[in-house]
C-alpha cells in the first residue's frame, strides 16, 4: 500500500461505536470528562477518535501510552471544540507526550532589549509549527476540578493561534463583537495584573501576558466555572459564546460532579 493509500484509509476509517465502558475507563480521574452528561459523550467520543485518527500522537523518552491513555488525551483535546469542530485545530499535526516536565532551551528578550538563553521547566507548549507538547505526569495531575489542566491550557493557545500569533484574541463567530471581546479581556487583564493573587479563579500565571490570561481563563472555564463567573462574569460570557458551552450546567458550585 502506498503512503497516500494508507493515509486515505486512515482518514476514512469509521470511528468505533460509542462504548460506555471504554469511556468510563478512558475518562477515569478526569473531572472535566466525568462531569460531562451522557447526551454529550458520544459526540466527544467521535471528535476524539477523529483527532486521534488524523493527527500523530508520539510519546517520547521511553513513555508508552495504551489505548485508554490515548483516548483520554483525545477526549481532553476535543473538549474545547465539543460544540464546534476540529477545524479549530487547523495546523495542529502532532502531539508529543513527555513522561514528565521537560526542559527545553528557550531564548527571550527582556524589556531592555537584552536577549537571554536559558532552560525553563515546562508542563506543556503549543508551537505554531504544528505541535502540541504535554507532560503525561501533568495530564494525569490535571484530573481534579481545581482550575489546572495542561491539555486545556495548550488547546486554548491553539484556538488563539487560529487568528495568528497567540495574543488572547482567537477568531470569533460572526455574531460576536470583536470590540466587546477586546474591551472585556483588556479590562479584566488590567484588573488581574494589579492583583494577581486576589482572584481565586485564576492562577497568577495568567498575569504573564494576554495570551496566558486567555489560556488560564479557559482552564478555569471548564474546571471551576462558577468561580470564574463570580470573578469575571463578562470573561466567562465571552468564552461561553466562543466555545458554545456552559460548564456551569454540569458542575456544581462546590465542585462536585453531578453526572458521576
Amino acid at each position: 500500500m502506498s503512503i497516500f493509500s494508507a493515509l486515505a484509509a486512515r482518514l476514512h476509517h469509521p470511528n468505533p461505536p460509542y462504548d460506555a465502558e471504554i469511556w468510563k475507563n478512558a475518562s477515569h480521574g478526569q473531572g472535566v470528562l466525568t462531569t460531562l452528561p451522557e447526551t454529550s459523550r458520544p459526540r466527544l467520543w467521535a471528535l476524539a477518535h477523529d483527532f486521534l485518527r488524523t493527527r500523530a500522537v508520539n510519546p517520547v523518552d521511553d513513555l508508552a501510552l495504551d489505548d485508554y491513555q490515548r483516548l483520554k488525551l483525545g477526549l481532553l483535546i476535543a473538549l474545547p471544540v465539543l460544540e464546534l469542530d476540529l477545524g479549530w485545530y487547523r495546523g495542529l499535526d502532532e502531539v508529543v507526550v513527555y513522561p514528565s516536565g521537560f526542559v527545553p532551551m528557550q531564548t527571550w528578550q527582556d524589556e531592555f532589549g537584552v536577549v537571554h538563553t536559558e532552560r525553563r521547566p515546562l508542563s506543556g507548549e503549543a508551537w505554531e509549527q504544528g505541535l502540541l507538547i504535554v507532560s503525561w505526569q501533568d495530564v494525569e495531575a490535571g484530573g481534579p476540578l481545581d482550575g489546572h489542566n495542561v491539555v486545556l491550557h495548550e488547546c486554548a493557545h491553539w484556538l488563539d493561534m487560529q487568528s495568528g500569533a497567540a495574543n488572547g484574541r482567537p477568531p470569533l463567530h460572526p455574531e460576536m463583537s470583536p470590540e466587546e471581546w477586546t474591551e472585556v479581556f483588556t479590562h479584566a487583564y488590567d484588573k488581574f495584573v494589579h492583583r494577581p493573587h486576589h482572584y481565586r479563579s485564576l492562577d497568577p500565571y495568567a498575569a504573564e501576558a494576554p495570551a496566558e490570561f486567555f489560556a488560564v481563563a479557559c482552564e478555569s472555564f471548564f474546571e471551576t466555572p462558577h468561580a470564574l463567573n463570580l470573578d469575571f462574569p463578562r470573561v466567562y460570557a465571552q468564552i461561553s459564546a466562543l466555545l458554545r458551552q456552559d460548564p456551569r450546567q454540569r458542575i456544581f458550585p462546590d465542585g462536585h460532579q453531578p453526572w458521576a
